[in-house]
């Protein structure tokens, strides 16, 4: 994998469980924008409806979102009319095993995940499987693509308005 300086840069396990757990650690403490710092400028956020589904162009998405509208979520989120998220959800990730790939473009590091939420004195879990492509920056690492495969993705799902 190709470096920033042209030097050919290794993602270790290690690293990118270190890297996964503060993700999930801005996520859960809602410092949405400091989240938003991990994306690069072309980034995509997704959440297949189905099992199977491979291409977001071509099916239908319980989120598809590019750099700008991951944006606008996190304004709607912190700022905006997210009415779904008052009083806003309080998570907590879980994260394990591991298992980062190398591919054409950077490497690609999977994970399972639950993620328990209460609002309103309820609670819901979901549980999936995390896909991160990511780049180089600096001397750390930015995420291309983040796809986020739910187990019951295509079961119902009411007022998934947090960042799963």
């Amino acid at each position: 994998m190709t470096g920033t300086t042209g030097a050919t840069r290794t993602l270790t396990r290690s690293d990118a469980e270190d890297f996964l757990y503060h993700e999930a650690e801005l996520l859960d403490g809602f410092q949405l924008d400091r989240w938003l710092e991990l994306f690069t400028d072309d980034a995509v956020y997704w959440v297949p409806a189905r099992h199977d589904e491979a291409d977001p162009q071509r099916h239908v998405s319980l989120i598809y979102d590019d750099r700008g509208r991951i944006e606008e979520r996190i304004w709607r989120l912190r700022v905006g009319p997210a009415h779904a998220q008052i009083p806003p959800s309080v998570t907590r990730r879980l994260i394990t095993n591991v298992r980062v790939s190398d591919a054409e473009h950077g490497p690609v590091v999977r994970s399972n995940f639950a993620i328990f939420e209460v609002r309103k004195g309820t609670q819901r879990s979901f549980a999936g499987e995390y896909e991160h492509r990511l780049v180089p920056y600096g001397t750390g690492w930015r995420i291309r693509r983040r796809t986020a495969r739910l187990v019951n993705c295509e079961a119902p799902i009411f007022n998934l308005t947090f960042l799963v």
